[in-house]
């Protein structure tokens, strides 16, 4: 596996997260199904609290599913003009159940064994 190590200066990070912006308008093109790959892995990859990730993403394509959506989100044309929709479903609420679950999982495919 190559791995490739990106360094910029705080300076520059500061300078880039300044150049975001929210897209307000879809130009029509499909995004390409591996860059699609690579924001989920991307997210898969981000940081979260001990690493649960306590929430699904789904990717959505159909027309008719994001018209669905659009309903409840305020009518918002990105919605339905985007090529794919990305929702964010966060976990309703935690239990020990649940969270040990989570370890358990990450354990199992990083090949790792509980103690105890």
């Amino acid at each position: 596996m190559l791995t490739f190590v990106l360094k910029i200066s705080t300076m520059d990070y500061i300078n880039l997260l300044n150049k975001r912006y929210a897209t307000k308008a879809m130009n029509g093109k499909v995004v390409p199904q591996e860059k699609i790959d690579d924001i989920l892995e991307a997210i898969r990859l981000a940081p979260t609290s001990s690493g649960l990730q306590p929430f699904e993403v789904f990717v959505i394509t159909d027309k008719e599913v994001k018209s669905k959506i659009k309903e409840i989100a305020w009518n918002q044309s990105q919605v339905t003009s985007c090529s794919h929709l990305l929702v964010f479903a966060a976990w309703d609420h935690y239990t020990e159940d649940r969270i040990n679950h989570m370890f358990d999982l990450t354990n199992e495919i990083r090949g790792f064994k509980n103690k105890g």
